[in-house]
């Protein structure tokens, strides 16, 4: 049974399609048991890269899973699901979907080991949840057109700033009117645990420069036996000045024996 979650999860995040900015990056979403947020979940599915996931809360505190295979719902064993063994592709993010009032058990919070980002909707009422999904996944027009025809909800209801509507998309009344933020639904969302950055090296020139020796440079300067003549200044290499003559002068040197 584990072997068939394995191969069709990873079947299933090959299959979605490509809408969204966050079409190469594989999400597992993780929801309740519930017709209609599974609903969603199964269309999600269809158009991102998804590892998706139903489970229900136990008694215990713990909880089951079952994981979506493409074609059937199959049980992944608890422990199993703690430890990443689900999977063949691990997800970059999972999006965690709470029912009010009834939290998913802490221990099985996806480890960072697996899964570097998590987030939670904590809601699982149909308007805000699309509206948190939706500016998740980056929704794109029709992502929003879509889900707004086939959910029966008015596109202002789950889209309410407007995200990735042109104007000529709208009538020439819904440019002009005042449009709702929809702050009200951040109350739902959380941030788990964001990814980590990749730690920055410092490298330090000194670190990489061959250590110099001063005094062994300072000694070989004193060896070297400068000639008597001005070779010019060896700091700055300029070139000694010109001895200007007079023409007495010049004929005179011409005269002198080279030694």
């Amino acid at each position: 049974m584990k072997k068939a979650v394995l191969i069709g999860l990873a079947v299933l995040v090959t299959a979605g399609n490509v809408f969204s900015a966050r079409k190469d990056e594989v999400t597992l979403v993780l929801m309740p048991r519930d017709e209609s947020v599974t609903r969603l979940g199964l269309d999600l599915a269809q158009r991102y890269p998804t590892l998706l996931v139903s489970y229900q809360n136990r008694p215990n505190g713990t909880a089951s899973f079952h994981g979506w295979t493409g074609k059937e719902w199959v049980n992944i064993q608890p422990d199993a699901f703690q430890a990443g063994d689900f999977f063949r592709t691990a997800p970059d993010s999972a999006l965690l979907v709470e029912r009010a009032g009834s939290p998913f058990p802490e221990e099985f919070v996806p480890a960072e080991a697996w899964c570097a980002a998590v987030y939670k909707i904590k809601t699982a009422e149909l308007r805000p949840l699309l509206h948190l999904t939706g500016q998740y996944y980056d929704f794109g027009y029709r992502d929003w057109k879509w889900f707004s025809e086939n959910y029966k909800l008015p596109m202002d209801a789950i889209n309410p700033e407007g995200l990735n509507i042109a104007w000529y998309h709208r009538q020439l009344r819904d440019n002009l009117a005042k449009r709702d933020v929809g702050a009200d639904d951040l109350q739902y969302w959380e941030a788990v645990r964001h990814p980590t950055p990749p730690p920055v090296v410092e490298k330090m020139a000194a670190e990489e420069a061959p250590a110099v020796d001063e005094s062994a440079e300072t000694n070989a300067v004193e060896a070297v036996e400068l000639p008597e003549e001005d070779l010019g200044n060896p700091l700055t290499n300029d070139v000694p000045e010109a001895v200007v003559l007079s023409p007495a002068n010049a004929e005179e040197a011409r005269e002198i024996p080279a030694e």
